[in-house]
């Protein structure tokens, strides 16, 4: 790797000599959910093509009040479903943005297209149109936001971007299932959402993941949908192939397993506001941090709890004392234009000729990528106290 990139690598992860007394993240698992699973079980209807996995996309339709849902094996089967649903294909660019999770940029890939990277807003977590559109290609036909961290990005300007420029436009909802934006569910603007099932996602099949769509073609929409998740099969003729496709499917256990946590969703996101006001209580006074930014558009539940120390070392110290206290902590994403696949498998990335500017720029804004990182945010919050003996 460049210099320049190795020297914005983090330190190994911190270990502790007895495991994790808190681990950052944990699944939120319905009370029901034990009694479903035994209930499909019984009854057979553990696969992908039994009823109990149609019934979890209801719920996510009636949660969502969207007209088309599908359930997916994880949230890169569900953003390659969406951009073949989207027919992106290969010759066309997907603006994405650099500070997020690697699958967003896999599925791009992996569906022949060309990611684009986009840089966060200044002192933001999310891109705003202004960046989005200083990376517009004449080959670009779909926009992927991903609402970093729980925090929402400005969906009205984007969602009015995209329809004034014919763009498609995605949501990645993985890390914000019942985040708000002025009141209304992220995940309801874009011409697609998806969202990850991971167990450390707001809900959980343990790995899973789901299309959203108000696409006024839902029959053609589910078709297709159904067709793409199964190798191409036809509903006219079981045996014939008429696309390439892979397995993306959800089983009947998975669907069973999260379906009822679901209607949960509210009582989580209240979990995680109380827990992110005690974070900020605990932690403003503390010396050497930076917290982050408060949701602009809605309730301040935030998926991870984030916060960037002075520099790079301190940020490594805290970790390390955090780590031997049995406390669990993870850096933040590293930038997707810098990841090696990138910068030395595909020809004339974009934005890798930028590094020096980008990381510059980042050095002197927030420092994302070389001096933050996060914190659990989950129903364990009492030991948010010993932070308090923190000396920096």
């Amino acid at each position: 790797l460049p210099e320049r990139v190795m020297e914005m690598l983090p330190a190994p992860e911190p270990k502790p000599h007895n495991g994790f007394r808190l681990q950052v993240s944990y699944p939120y698992i319905s009370p029901d959910s034990r009694q479903k699973v035994l209930n499909a079980i019984d009854d057979g209807t553990i696969s992908s093509a039994t009823s109990v996995v149609a019934e979890f996309e209801e719920e996510l339709k009636d949660f969502f009040g969207v007209s088309f849902a599908k359930a997916c094996s994880s949230g890169y089967s569900a953003l390659v479903l969406a951009l073949k649903l989207a027919s992106i294909t290969e010759g066309d660019d997907v603006l994405i943005p650099s500070f997020t999770m690697a699958a967003v940029m896999n599925s791009v890939i992996t569906v022949g297209a060309r990611p684009v990277f986009v840089d966060c807003e200044q002192g933001k977590f999310n891109p705003s149109v202004s960046e989005y559109a200083g990376k517009v290609t004449p080959s670009t036909k779909a926009l992927i936001v991903c609402h970093t961290y729980g925090i929402p990005a400005d969906c009205a300007a984007l969602q009015g971007f995209c329809k004034s420029n014919g763009f498609i436009f995605i949501e990645d909802i993985a890390e914000a299932i019942g985040t708000e934006f002025n009141g209304h569910l992220v995940g309801r603007f874009g011409d697609f959402a998806c969202a990850s099932l991971y167990a450390n996602k707001t809900i959980t099949s343990g790995d899973g993941g789901f299309v959203l769509s108000n696409n006024e073609t839902k029959t053609i929409l589910k078709d297709r949908a159904n067709s793409y998740t199964n190798h191409g099969f036809s509903k006219q003729f079981h045996f014939l192939h008429f696309e390439h496709s892979g397995n993306y499917k959800m089983s009947g256990l998975q669907a069973a397993f999260v379906m009822p946590a679901v209607k949960n969703i509210p009582e989580i996101m209240e979990d995680r506001r109380r827990i992110a006001e005690l974070y900020r209580k605990q932690l403003d006074s503390v010396s050497g941090l930076k917290l982050m930014p408060l949701n602009p558009f809605g309730k301040d539940a935030p998926w991870m709890f984030g916060v960037l120390a002075d520099n790079k070392q301190k940020r490594t110290y805290i970790r390390r004392k955090l780590a031997d206290m049995g406390i669990e902590t993870r850096d933040f994403f590293f930038p997707l234009h810098l990841q090696p696949l990138i910068i030395q498998n595909l020809k004339s990335p974009p934005d890798v000729k930028e590094k020096r500017t980008y990381i510059r720029r980042k050095l002197a804004d927030m420092g994302i990528e070389t001096r933050d990182f996060f914190f659990p945010l989950h129903l364990q919050p009492l030991i948010i106290q010993n932070y308090q003996g923190l000396k920096m």
